[in-house]
């Protein structure tokens, strides 16, 4: 599987250490031999193969972060900045500045991608951090979320609320790969149906367009219009979604849905799919997708074009509680599974090794980090953890 082609394989939020080291030698297995000699010609062509490795440790609002990053500016900013010491004047005047211009706002693609290129990726990528931990509502909620969390490690959670139905729609080629990538949801089924929930897997097309698979899960909706339900999906998941909560479902059919979990949802789609639309790498793509037995159009509907405009003109009604779950992806902690993608999208700005950051969020939402992974959750040691707490969190919200 090349770089291009694992693009929507999705790694949700499930990890045990058993699938973890059997994803790990499988996937290495399947993406090297048929995608690494290419991505790293690629690489070696943009001379974006590594990035430096500045040590580098602070607090981001809730999170102790203690990795490396890219550039001095970016170790500066966590280490300094943020902790309110000056210690280089000019450059903290000119974060100063940035700050001023931004005040509260949340950075967009474009903003991110300049300010990337004037101080560095990892500067932009806390940044983006910072300003989305600063939007109404998303201090609270990861204070909520860690506490749960505290409770799930020592045991003392309760579990409320099992009467929501939680509906489940897995990531792309789930059947084949799923066991391996965590796109199945194995792991959240057997933890949430243990906590003693009722849980709907939805089993979508394995391999099908965001469009097919919207239509998979607005029927799903009407099915169970008289449960009370939270919907969570991964990464190509999350499009899909968003479609059939947006457009496809009448309004007057989601009273029951209390709220959606947008596990690094590929929203705006995936940049680097375009890249492998046309040209030399094109023709590369098509031969994986022959020998794949894929289908284009699955690919297609998730190019950038595409998925922008579509996201542009889709509003998920707002009694639905929308919760974004983000790795903010810095380049210390990429994943092997994230890395080959992760640089060749730098040029671009702050990604998680799938799609852009800004790209991730849904509106009217509000969001919890994972300051220290990327968009392959599955590869975080806690994340079994972290499911119930996400959990918990939201049904705790769905009851106030």
């Amino acid at each position: 599987m090349s770089s291009a082609s694992v693009v929507l394989s999705s790694v949700g939020p499930v990890r045990s250490d058993a699938v973890r080291a059997r994803g790990a030698a499988a996937q290495r297995t399947q993406w090297r031999v048929m995608g690494l000699l290419a991505v790293s010609a690629v690489l070696a062509a943009t001379g974006c193969s590594s990035t430096r490795k500045i040590p580098a440790k602070g607090m981001l609002h809730e999170y102790a972060l203690e990795t490396t990053v890219d550039d001095e500016c970016a170790r500066y900013y966590l280490e300094s900045y943020l902790a309110g010491v000056e210690k280089q004047a000019q450059l903290h005047g000119r974060i100063a500045a940035l700050h001023e211009r931004l005040k509260d706002a949340l950075p967009s693609r474009e903003e991110l991608k300049l300010v990337a290129s004037e101080f560095s990726v990892d500067f932009a990528t806390l940044l983006f951090g910072n300003q989305l931990l600063k939007q109404p509502g998303n201090a609270e909620l990861q204070k909520q979320f860690l506490h749960n969390l505290g409770r799930v490690q020592d045991g003392s959670v309760e579990y409320p609320r099992k009467d929501t139905l939680i509906m489940l729609v897995p990531g792309y080629d789930y059947v084949e790969n799923g066991h391996n990538t965590g796109a199945d949801f194995a792991s959240p089924r057997t933890l949430l149906t243990k906590a003693g929930y009722d849980v709907n897997f939805v089993a979508i097309d394995p391999l099908g367009s965001v469009e097919e698979n919207a239509a998979v899960i607005a029927s799903a909706l009407k099915s169970n219009a008289h449960r009370k339900i939270a919907i969570a999906g991964a990464s190509s998941a999350g499009p899909a979604i968003h479609l059939a909560l947006g457009r496809l479902v009448a309004r007057g059919d989601l009273p029951n849905v209390k709220a959606w979990l947008n596990l690094g949802g590929i929203l705006q789609g995936v940049p680097l799919l375009d890249a492998f639309s046309t040209g030399p790498k094109g023709l590369f793509f098509d031969a994986i997708i022959w020998f794949k037995g894929w289908k284009r159009s699955s690919f297609e509907s998730m190019y950038t074009p595409v998925r922008r405009k579509r996201f542009a003109s889709l509003a998920v009604p707002e009694h639905i509680s929308v919760y974004n779950y983000v790795g903010l992806s810095l380049s210390g902690n990429i994943s092997d599974f994230g890395r080959d993608k992760y640089l060749m999208m730098r040029d671009e700005g702050p990604n998680d090794g799938l799609t852009l950051l800004p790209d991730i969020i849904a509106p009217n939402s509000l969001s919890i980090i994972s300051p220290q992974t990327d968009h392959f959750f599955a590869v975080d040691p806690a994340i079994d953890s972290k499911t119930l707490a996400l959990l918990v969190t939201i049904i705790e919200r769905i009851a106030e």
